[in-house]
């Protein structure tokens, strides 16, 4: 977050703020103007402030770990009321208590047991609900809007933009939680192998990965184009400049949606109506737009240069340049003083920043601490509380048991999600092996699991804690593990790769055939050899 800087520069350098130096152009430093105060705070004060307990990165990251965790065990809870809903109290009756007035739809099946109407796996509703939420939480980038916002159904000035927070306990904790890979490939698994009353169904297996990958690809593209639909409709002003930009894209002009409204719109000269500003101050940028037309075209060489000048100045709101691009200007005859002159103009009498570049919302460690605390405390009592041996007890215990290790299957994944683009053989290196990975190890988690409950269920029967464990860990753990929500979005942006499509389909055929092997293999040894 952009730091307030002092009201004067003597009080700065010796009070450790932060403000714009004072350089003047043709300084070794750089090109720059007069400095002038931007930003305005308290005076130092005079008492010693005590350490923070944990860096400012660790306190981030600790933050961050606490909502996904809480997350994750909110998409966990949904995902297993979609399957009662949908086909658990039809495969069980009686088992679960919230339904026993109510009418359950008849429509999921886990392969296990023979049932009227049961067309897909278990999952099925929870998979497609939870890619349609990631689609809804695209950015503009991925939507392709005219200006970088990170929720793109939001009006860009919305204080929940600036939530970073949320929006990845949302996407990954959340979305990554309420869908899952494991259930889905184990369910197939089991129908090939046929268990319980039922006879193989290798090609209602096959149905499955199709049906399953389709409908999710599906509800995911359905939550992008709802997403931009309701951005249009909120934010007029860009959805007539995104019209406007076609005609530019199709010139081979590069569009830099990191600046602001009137600079971006001003220098690609869209044809719409602009806010209005002092003909001498737009002289200035009509000057600086006039010198970089050339360079403003997809394929030049000195692009990516007069982006990181417009992002330097314009974006970050800095008023100097590196020497190195300094030079770069000037060689390509590029009015940087002009730029600077516009700068000047704009910014340097305002006493706050873009609020997009700022926090709205402070999220502090004690906060999201005691947030998850309480929780957990809820968990644990419900599961001392509720201890009963009836079926709806056994139900709700497996409920509450699986959202308490659903944070360790999210937390994994996102770790694991960091690993993405790093594979060592270059011909591979486009894959996700964060995610594939990810959700291997869930599937493997998963079918193990199941495999080995089939084998107990066979030689007598257990207490809770033994079942209740495995199926805590098979929905919770694995459940979170593994994601279609990330897969599909990965999924859809190599389709959208003008020059390597392909990569979709063949990532697609990856993970699925690499997770059904691994599975068939795991399950048939468990289940008949040993």
């Amino acid at each position: 977050m952009a730091q307030d800087s002092s009201t004067d520069m003597e009080e700065a350098s010796s009070s450790n703020y932060h403000s714009l130096p004072e350089e003047t152009a043709g300084t070794k430093g750089g090109v720059g103007i007069e400095s002038r105060t931007l930003f305005h705070d308290e005076p130092a004060s005079v008492s010693v402030e005590q350490a923070p307990l944990f860096s400012a990165s660790l306190e981030a990251t600790l933050i961050t770990v606490c909502y996904m965790s809480l997350a994750s065990m909110l998409g966990s809870f949904l995902r297993i009321i979609l399957a009662q809903l949908f086909g658990e109290e039809c495969k069980n009756p009686g088992t679960v208590g919230w339904l026993a007035a109510a009418s359950p739809l008849c429509v999921t099946n886990d392969g296990v047991v023979s049932q009227v109407g049961g067309i897909v796996f278990a999952d099925f509703p929870a998979n497609m609900l939870g890619s349609f939420f990631m689609g809804m939480m695209l950015s503009g980038d991925r939507l392709l809007l005219p200006i970088s916002i990170p929720i793109a159904f939001l009006d860009k000035d919305h204080a929940f933009q600036q939530w970073d927070v949320i929006h990845l306990a949302i996407r990954t904790g959340f979305c990554g939680s309420l869908t899952t890979f494991s259930s889905w490939n184990s369910d197939m698994v089991v129908m090939m192998f046929g268990a319980g009353n039922t006879h193989s169904q290798v090609a209602r297996a096959v149905f499955g990965y199709l049906i399953g990958m389709e409908t999710s690809m599906g509800s995911f593209v359905f939550g992008s184009k709802v997403a931009w639909w309701i951005h249009r409709n909120i934010n007029p002003d860009l959805a007539k400049e995104a019209d406007a930009i076609i005609q530019r894209k199709e010139e081979g002009v590069y569009i830099h949606n990191q600046l602001p409204d009137f600079e971006r719109r001003f220098l690609l000269d869209l044809v719409m109506e602009l806010e209005s500003h002092d003909e001498k101050a737009v002289s200035q940028l009509e000057l600086w737009r006039q010198s970089t037309i050339e360079a403003r075209r997809v394929g030049n060489a000195n692009l990516s240069n007069l982006i990181d000048i417009e992002t330097c100045i314009l974006v970050h709101r800095e008023h100097l340049v590196s020497p190195e691009l300094e030079e770069i200007a000037q060689a390509n005859g590029w009015n940087l003083n002009a730029l600077l002159k516009w700068f000047q103009y704009k910014y340097a009498d305002q006493t706050t920043i873009d609020p997009l570049l700022m926090d709205a919302k402070k999220f502090t460690l004690k906060g999201a601490l005691l947030c998850l605390f309480v929780v957990y405390v809820l968990l644990f009592w419900g599961l001392a509380v509720i201890n009963s041996d009836d079926s709806y007890s056994i139900t709700y215990r497996t409920m509450i048991f699986a959202a308490i290790v659903a944070p360790s299957g999210a937390l994994l994944r996102w770790q694991l999600g960091k690993y993405n683009g790093t594979f060592r053989w270059e011909l591979w290196s486009w894959i996700p092996v964060g995610t594939l990975t990810a959700n291997i190890l869930g599937c493997i988690v998963s079918i193990v699991a199941i495999a080995t409950e089939l084998r107990l269920n066979q030689d007598g029967d257990f207490s809770f804690w033994v079942i209740g464990t495995l199926r805590a860990i098979k929905i919770g753990f694995a459940g979170s593990l593994t994601t279609v929500s990330t897969f599909v979005s990965e999924v859809s942006l190599f389709m959208k790769s003008p020059m390597l499509p392909y990569r979709a389909y063949l990532y697609i055929l990856l993970t699925l055939a690499s997770c059904n092997a691994i599975g068939t293999l795991l399950y048939a040894t468990i289940v008949y050899i040993i």
